[in-house]
């Protein structure tokens, strides 16, 4: 066997008690043209690695004193799992030997032994090392694309659904930031629900298909005519009948999407909000009469939303009332119109909901809160 010369070695850590052996492997090893590292027992070695030291293959005895080679190799295995270690061994120890096997040592070499042997040992032991390795590095570069894949098409999703959202408020008398307000409303009540008796329903991943729901609450008025939608005066009982449909409309739609994915994503919660976000607590509110606890939660936190911006934001038919007028009528609607629950998460937040409103006018777009820009910025704030 030829001396080889290597343009990048690889880094051989020798572990053996006794000094002739360990001075044959050394120049064994060093022969076939890898770095070496030679010491004499098992804490040495981990002095080593615990010091920074990364070796990819440690040639260890087995029978060494105060920590055996069984011992250094479940330490190593420990430190990292993509360290190759051939176990060092006379013909007794072929019992050790097994059990070394067993807890991930790659091969054995046993003593008195071959140098070329050795050396196959070796170079088979790194070049496994190298296909864990480049197939480890294959493995994190194919999640790091698929992650940067799901993120594109997260936001590419949420931008469509966004635009849409955007299409059906267009067509209304609706404010300019409304949706904005809606998510931000939403989400904010939704936390403040976290620390009172619906915790266990209000996870993080609720929350977070809140406020990417929240905005299609009103979806269903893309089918909506516009001589009711656009009728700057109030509706009569035919044209109110007509757009009580909105809801159905926009939660039929989205059911035919969740039914045809067969999948529970956050439009299943938007189609929940589209059609019962109209529902009232005590049963009087539309389009089914819900009640209570039937109400959808998600479409509970809507309804108390949408209520706020409503009397706070001014109509072509309609003043805008002050922060403490939503306040009184939230509350004197308490077990009427919303969920009790709800009314109380809401008096102990009602200051953020405040903020959100001058933060998100109709007639300035700033931001809210640590780089938060509302649907927009919230949404897909790379793309937009």
């Amino acid at each position: 066997m030829n001396a080889t010369k290597r343009s990048n070695p690889e880094l051989v850590l020798l572990v053996d008690d006794e000094p002739g052996v360990r001075d044959l492997l050394l120049s064994q090893v060093a022969y076939l043209g890898y770095r070496c590292q030679a010491v004499s027992d098992a804490h040495e070695a981990l002095r080593f690695l615990m010091s920074g030291g990364r070796p990819d293959l440690v040639l260890s005895d087995i029978n060494m004193p105060e920590l055996s080679g069984l011992d250094l190799l479940r330490r190593i295995k420990g430190i990292d799992p993509l360290v190759q270690v051939v176990m060092v061994s006379g013909l007794q120890d072929l019992e050790t030997v097994r059990t070394c096997l067993r807890e991930g040592a790659y091969d054995y070499v046993v003593k008195p032994f071959e140098l070329d042997d050795l050396g196959n040992t070796v170079e088979r032991a790194l070049e496994r090392g190298r296909l864990i390795r480049q197939n480890e590095e294959y493995r994190r570069h194919l999640e790091r694309m698929v992650g940067e894949q799901t993120e594109e098409i997260r936001q590419t999703r949420d931008m469509a659904l966004l635009t849409l959202a955007k299409l059906a408020e267009s067509r209304h008398n609706e404010t300019g930031m409304h949706l904005d307000r809606m998510a931000q409303y939403s989400r904010r009540l939704a936390e403040e629900l976290r620390k009172g008796p619906y915790a266990s329903q209000v996870t993080l991943e609720f929350v977070d298909h809140l406020h990417k729901s929240s905005p299609l609450h009103d979806i269903g008025k893309v089918g909506i005519p516009d001589a009711i939608l656009m009728k700057p005066g109030p509706l009569d009982e035919a044209e109110e009948a007509v757009m009580k449909t909105h809801t159905t409309i926009g939660g039929d739609t989205l059911r035919y999407v969740v039914e045809k994915f067969e999948r529970q994503t956050f439009l299943t919660m938007g189609m929940r909000i589209a059609y019962h976000h109209h529902e009232r607590w005590d049963g009087t509110g539309y389009p089914d009469n819900l009640r209570g606890p039937e109400i959808p939660l998600p479409a509970r936190l809507v309804t108390l939303a949408d209520a706020y911006d409503a009397i706070t934001s001014a109509r072509p038919y309609k003043e805008a009332h002050p922060h403490d007028e939503a306040i009184r009528r939230i509350e004197r609607d308490r077990g009427r119109h919303f969920d009790p629950v709800l009314v109380d998460a809401f008096l102990r937040c009602h200051e953020d909901f405040a903020l959100i409103h001058r933060r998100y006018n109709d007639s300035e777009v700033t931001k809210i809160g640590d780089g938060d820009s509302g649907v927009l910025g919230a949404i897909a704030p790379d793309t937009l």
